[in-house]
């Protein structure tokens, strides 16, 4: 590296001698005329002010100096001839010459350039000297300079890299700043989807599912109005199950046909930067953007999970929370519906569609607690169809069906909509009248005598003739506080009506004590003699 340099430097100092001897040609041609000597030693002198760290000398071809730049005309006289100066040959024969020679009046090492010149005023040499020592320096300086403008560079190069290091570590904390909050935002979304998924799972109505899905949802979507449809079993409607978020813009109720998403078997974002095309049954937003999500579960479409987006812009991110939301809600939704369908199976009697006797049981429970707290009357009407087993044999099972639907309808609609109508087992129902006591229990069992007797039944275009049933009737707390005690006793009622000539009403007089021993014994005895009696 050093020796490099030294050769640049070298070669930097023949080209600023070279460099002079062509301005000093420049300068004679304009100025020097043969006899002029005085004017020579103008120009001298001032190319000794321009350069004074170099020495510029004229000569004659033979080697007489006539010009000198550190020299007095009176003192050139004095001077040597240079003729066998080896630089002065060099240029005489071969237009330019250098050499290098120690010279010991200034004990010092010079550098000779010499280059011949000749004009139509001059014929001759020009020689430009410099001592080693001025080169030296002037290596040094540069050295001096190059040191100092790379320490500059290396200081400059610190504060850049420690500029660029704080700002790295600026950008990296603000990029970890970011993503922490990201994974924040996907931890709370994480959590808040699987206690919507664990509390979907728990719920029993879909009262308690609106209510989940009104808490948890918003939180995960934002302030966005959404509502949930499920198709009826007859595939042919969807109705608005659940709503979130303010009144639901949209039909409450609509076909299929009307949604885009359920005839694409996809989502369907309507009025986004490519389409325009809104659902029919989101007519009436208008323009604003509406999102709907098929709701599938157990590879079947069960309903459609609305988004009014109105002027909010989802994102990719919360279209994906959308998705999946939609899937917990199409599972836990398909789940609920099946857990009702058992429900009503468990509960319900599949021929008439009345409860059946697990459910009296337990709604008589229910409703004798409520009675004890309000301190209310509760009656229970016992009823049989009159000689429904003749019946049967008469026109066939069907027809006994027909019969007991017909009847089960009839109660139905003959009764209120706190009182529980259920089938007891057979030709046998049972009616729990809450807050009713025991003038109130007769007068709607002597209507209700009334009205089946008026009943003109035609099965298969026959007629089946007149029904008729027998009541019997128990009071809360008249003849007991325990709903099985109240069963028998409006039990025994039932069987002293059908003593009595049926097609009529009695009521329970007796109070049956829940430890009374001979109870049950003396109910099956009277049941026992009853069929002993009467077929039905």
């Amino acid at each position: 590296m050093e020796r490099a340099f030294q050769s640049w430097f070298l070669k930097h100092t023949d080209e600023q001698l070279s460099n002079l001897v062509q301005a000093t040609k420049v300068m004679l041609g304009k100025t020097y005329h043969d006899n002029q000597i005085p004017r020579l030693d103008r120009i001298t002198d001032e190319l000794n002010e321009i350069r004074p760290d170099y020495r510029i000398m004229l000569l004659k071809v033979d080697g007489t100096v006539v010009g000198d730049s550190k020299l007095t005309p009176s003192e050139i006289l004095h001077v040597e001839n240079h003729a066998q100066r080896s630089e002065i040959q060099q240029a005489t024969k071969q237009g330019s010459g250098k050499s290098q020679r120690f010279n010991k009046a200034m004990d010092d090492t010079l550098i000779f350039y010499a280059e011949a010149f000749q004009d139509e005023n001059f014929n001759g040499v020009i020689r430009v000297s410099t001592s080693t020592e001025n080169m030296t320096s002037a290596l040094w300086a540069l050295r001096s300079l190059l040191a100092l403008i790379f320490l500059a560079a290396s200081v400059l190069l610190a504060v850049l890299m420690v500029m660029s290091q704080r700002s790295l570590n600026q950008h990296i904390a603000q990029e970890r700043e970011v993503l922490e909050e990201r994974v924040a935002e996907r931890t709370r979304e994480v959590e808040l989807l699987h206690r919507l998924a664990n509390m979907l799972a728990a719920c029993n109505t879909m009262t308690e599912a609106q209510q989940v899905v009104g808490d948890i949802v918003p939180r995960l979507l934002g302030d966005i109005n959404g509502a949930i449809a499920l198709i009826r079993t007859s595939r042919n409607q969807l109705e608005i199950k659940l709503d979130w978020g303010g009144t639901w813009p949209g039909e409450k109720t609509y076909s299929p046909e009307e949604c885009w998403a359920l005839r694409k078997g996809k989502f369907h974002l309507a009025n986004d930067d490519h389409t325009t095309l809104p659902c029919k049954h989101m007519s009436t937003v208008g323009g604003d953007q509406t999102l709907c999500i098929p709701l599938i579960a157990h590879g079947n479409t069960i309903g459609i999970l609305h988004l009014y987006l109105k002027d909010i812009e989802l994102c990719h991110d919360k279209q994906q929370v959308a998705f999946t939301i939609g899937e917990h809600l199409g599972l836990a939704l398909a789940n609920l519906n099946l857990q009702d369908k058992l429900r009503e199976q468990a509960i319900r009697d599949p021929l008439t569609g009345l409860y059946n006797r697990r459910f009296l049981e337990e709604s008589l429970e229910h409703e004798i607690m409520r009675a004890q707290r309000r301190k209310q009357c509760l009656s229970i009407l016992m009823l049989d169809v009159d000689h429904f087993k003749r019946f049967n044999d008469t026109f066939g099972h069907d027809a006994g069906d027909y019969v007991l639907k017909s009847l089960g309808s009839l109660l139905t609609e003959g009764t209120r909509g706190e009182d529980v109508v259920c089938r007891v087992g057979g030709e046998e129902l049972a009616i729990v009248l809450p807050e009713t006591g025991p003038e109130g229990a007769a007068t709607l069992a002597a209507k209700l005598c009334e009205t089946v007797r008026e009943m003109h039944l035609n099965f298969h275009a026959q007629s089946l003739g007149q029904l008729t049933v027998s009541i019997g009737i128990s009071t809360y707390p008249h003849q007991g506080d325990k709903g099985d005690i109240l069963l028998k006793a409006a039990d025994v009622a039932l069987y002293e009506a059908k003593e009595s000539g049926r097609d009529r009403f009695c009521q329970s007089n007796e109070v049956f004590e829940p430890m009374l021993a001979n109870t049950k014994s003396l109910v099956d005895k009277i049941m026992d003699n009853a069929i002993d009696t009467d077929p039905t």
